[in-house]
Parts: C-alpha cells; sequence; structure tokens
C-alpha cells in the first residue's frame, strides 16, 4: 500500500503505468516451474529378502544399540575434526551468503557519499571559498520477468543441497568410523589366533624333532613340521602388519592422536560389536527422501531449473527506478550557496544485439538441467541397486555365519573328544595339536563371518540413509 501511494505522488502518470505494469508482471516468472514428483521413478518392493531376524530398532539412535562407548566416542571425534564435515559446513556458509545476496538484487539500494572541500584560485584575487556536498543515489530494479526471482530460488535449492551433502558426509563417515572399528576389533581376535596357531606349530616341531631323534619317524616331517610353523609365523607378522595399518585408518579418521587412540581400543570390549537389527520399510522410490545425498542431486535437478529461467529472463528488458538527492553548499566570505538538486525516475535496459549470446545461455540452461536429472536418474538407480546388494549380503551373511557357529561347535566337540583320548593314551600329543588346529580354523572363519555379517548391517545403513533428519546444522563448529 505504503509502494502505491509513494508512485501515485512522485511519478507522472505514464510512468505511474509502466512501473505498475511492472509490478504486476513480476508476479510472474519466465522459465519452468520445477516440480518434483517428476523426478522421482517408479518401483516396486525390493526384491532381495528383507532382514527380520533379531531386535528392530530404528536407525536414528541405532548406533547407541552396538553398546559401545568406545565407537561412539571415536564417531564424535571424526565428527568434530574431520576435514570433510568442516569443508562441507564451509559449503554450507557460502550457500547461505549466496541465497542473501540474491535476495537482495530484488531490493532497494542506495548509496551515500559526503565531502568537503576548501576553494581558491592562486593567480587572482579570487577570495577562497569551501564546498560541502552530501548526495544519495538509490536504484531499484523491479523483477519484470521474476529473474531475481529465479535466481533467489536457485540459491536456495544449492543452499538445501549443501545442507543434505552435510548430512551424507556424516553418515558416511559415521560409517566408515564403525566399519574400522569392527575391522579392528575382528583382526585383534584373529591375531590371538594366528598367536595360538603358532604356538601349536612350535610344539608339533619340538615333538617331531624329539621323534625323529628317537628313530620314531623321518626327518623329512621335522622338515614339514619346520616349514608349518614358519607359515604361521609369517601369517602372525602379516596379522599383525594389518592390526596396525587399521589403527593408521583410525587415527586419521578420529583426528586423535594415536597413543590416546591405542588407549582407548585397549579399554573396549575385546568381542566384536553387535548391533541390534532395523526394520527395512521404505520402497525404492522413497530413496529421494530418505538418503542425503540424492536429496541433495534433486536439489541441484531444482536449481538447474531455475537457472533456466534466470537465462529466460536476461533476454528480456529490465526496468529500474533510480533517484537521486544531493545537498550542497558553497561558503564564501561574504555569502552562502545552498541547492538540493534531486531527480527520480524509471530507466528502461534493452537487449538489442548480442550475437545470439543470450539464447545460447538459454539452451546452456537446459542443457545443465538435462545433465542433472540423468545424474539423478543415475544415482537413484546405484542406490537401488546398493540396497539389494547389501541385503542380499545380509542375508548371506547370516545364513553362512550360522553354519560357522555350527562348524567351530563340531571342532570343538572333536578336540573335547580328542583330549579323552590323550589322556587315556590313545593318541599322541601331535594328533591333539591337529585337533587343536581345526578348531582355530573353524574359530578364524566364524570371526571372519560375523565380522562380515555386521559390516552388512552397517553398509545397509549406509545405503538406506543412515536415519538423518533433513535440516541444517545448528551452528558452524561441530558435527
Amino acid at each position: 500500500m505504503g509502494l502505491t501511494i509513494f508512485i501515485k505522488r512522485f511519478l507522472p502518470p505514464l510512468i505511474q503505468q509502466l512501473v505498475l505494469l511492472a509490478l504486476l508482471a513480476g508476479c510472474s516468472a519466465v522459465g519452468p516451474d520445477y516440480q518434483p514428483d517428476a523426478a522421482l521413478p517408479t518401483a516396486s518392493q525390493w526384491q532381495a529378502p528383507l532382514p527380520h531376524a533379531g531386535s528392530t530398532a530404528k536407525l536414528t539412535d541405532w548406533w547407541a544399540q552396538f553398546q559401545e562407548p568406545t565407537l561412539l566416542t571415536l564417531q564424535e571425534a571424526a565428527a568434530t575434526t574431520h576435514p570433510n564435515l568442516q569443508r562441507a559446513l564451509a559449503a554450507i556458509q557460502e550457500a547461505r551468503a549466496a541465497v542473501v545476496s540474491r535476495q537482495s538484487d530484488g531490493r532497494p539500494k542506495a548509496d551515500g557519499s559526503a565531502s568537503a572541500m576548501r576553494l581558491g584560485d592562486h593567480s587572482n584575487t579570487t577570495p577562497e571559498s569551501t564546498a560541502y556536498t552530501v548526495e544519495v543515489d538509490a536504484q531499484w530494479e523491479l523483477d519484470l520477468f521474476g529473474g531475481v526471482r529465479r535466481a533467489t530460488e536457485a540459491a536456495t535449492a544449492r543452499l538445501a543441497g549443501r545442507e543434505n551433502s552435510w548430512h551424507d558426509a556424516r553418515v558416511t563417515l559415521a560409517a566408515e568410523v564403525a566399519s574400522k572399528y569392527l575391522q579392528e576389533r575382528a583382526c585383534r581376535q584373529l591375531q590371538d589366533l594366528s598367536l595360538q596357531d603358532l604356538n601349536s606349530r612350535r610344539e608339533s616341531a619340538r615333538l617331531t624333532a624329539l621323534a625323529v631323534t628317537a628313530g620314531l619317524t623321518a626327518p623329512v616331517d621335522l622338515n614339514q613340521a619346520r616349514a608349518r610353523e614358519a607359515e604361521s609365523s609369517s601369517a602372525l607378522l602379516a596379522q599383525q602388519a594389518l592390526c596396525e595399518g587399521i589403527v593408521k585408518s583410525l587415527v586419521t579418521l578420529t583426528g586423535l592422536a594415536e597413543p590416546e587412540l591405542r588407549s582407548l581400543l585397549g579399554a573396549a570390549k575385546a568381542a566384536i560389536p553387535t548391533p541390534a537389527a532395523f526394520v527395512v520399510e521404505s520402497l525404492p522410490a522413497d530413496l529421494l527422501a530418505q538418503r542425503p545425498d540424492l536429496a541433495a542431486l534433486e536439489r541441484e535437478l531444482a536449481a538447474a531449473s531455475a537457472d533456466i529461467g534466470l537465462a529466460e529472463a536476461n533476454r528480456y528488458p529490465r526496468l529500474m527506478l533510480l533517484g537521486s538527492l544531493s545537498l550542497s553548499s558553497l561558503q564564501t566570505a561574504s555569502r552562502t550557496l545552498n541547492s538540493q538538486p534531486w531527480s527520480l525516475g524509471p530507466a528502461l535496459l534493452l537487449p538489442l544485439l548480442d550475437g545470439g549470446g543470450r539464447s545460447a545461455r538459454v539452451e546452456e540452461a537446459r542443457a545443465r538441467f538435462s545433465q542433472a536429472q540423468a545424474r539423478l536418474m543415475a544415482a537413484i538407480r546405484a542406490a537401488v541397486e546398493e540396497v539389494e546388494l547389501a541385503l542380499v549380503n545380509l542375508e548371506s551373511s547370516r545364513h553362512r555365519r550360522t553354519e560357522a557357529h555350527a562348524s567351530s561347535q563340531e571342532y570343538a566337540a572333536n578336540l573335547h573328544s580328542l583330549e579323552k583320548h590323550w589322556r587315556a593314551g590313545g593318541i599322541s600329543l601331535l594328533v591333539l595339536a591337529d585337533g587343536q588346529r581345526g578348531l582355530t580354523h573353524a574359530r578364524r572363519n566364524e570371526i571372519v563371518l560375523q565380522r562380515d555379517h555386521v559390516q552388512a548391517w552397517i553398509t545397509l545403513y549406509k545405503a538406506l540413509g543412515g536415519g538423518w533428519h533433513p535440516t541444517p546444522p545448528a551452528d558452524h563448529k561441530g558435527a
């Protein structure tokens, strides 16, 4: 209402009509209106079997179900210091500033200046004077064809995309830290088994050497026993190096000093962490709203759509309202001269000849939109495949882990029977050692499959979006 009164009071009738027409035209914008539903593919239910064993938990608090304080400490440390999250937060700050900048393009702007000068002429007797000037220049571009609006839409969509990318970085980092922690726990258990196997091989070699000395067995048996001992020692060294490499990776991920990290790992539970299961309820078509990386790509598509409207608007005339107010004072020895010039009126900028540049930029924007659409479609397909594979691996590892556990129990029962025979003098210590190594091998296989089963849950957690919430970070000091 105030703007209408201002226009009618200060502008001539013809200019009033032009400005009001511009304001009316500014209610619409050229270019396509983005429809997010058009970006969603239609898909049926998951084809892979859904997990149903174990308790159920929400993705949002799933890490707490591990009941591993050390794991939560490592994830908190990584979320606080990891460069990927810091970069994502900086990108959010940049995008927020871009939104404010684009919004300011549609608002009135004013610049002021002030000066005070002493004037005189040494070549004659003209008295000196002092000039004071205060000037304000204002301009306001009327969004005639919605160019400013489209630019703001694009910047706002990109801001949402950066926030979604920040969530994606958090989910990815949490899954990576959990995977490394899982590998470290399993690696230490496998290292203990390798040490047990080496001790068993050494004992076998010692007994074989005694048998060869007594003439009870051929020297070739001692050669074989010592070769197996050397192989077992090499395997232990390789396992130790693998565990050390995982620790180095955790140092890189968390940013913790290595002594502090080793202290945390030493105080943690020795067993492999076992999480609670969670229910998979979403359809493949729901992944867009469930995965932050897909949501970020969808916002980039929305921004690309708005860019088309911005390029289209640049092909049309631009209407600006210009104003200037100046206060000047010239003081001499005898008198003071004051003036207050002002100006107010519209300025119309007409695009005439540009060699087809503006039309080409519209085509560029449309091509970028098509590329963004293709990237989103490809990412959705890849996400569906990722979830399907995670479900398949989860189900497979569950069955294999069950079989491995049954195998370990059978080997344990066999070793128990062999120990009875050995105490009764029915078998040699070498046969008992072979039984112990059989149980060690079965337990190693069970540990590996237990690790793979938990890893499959972590992979599925990440593939389903990790239980993120589409809200921006409260601040930029940490994740």
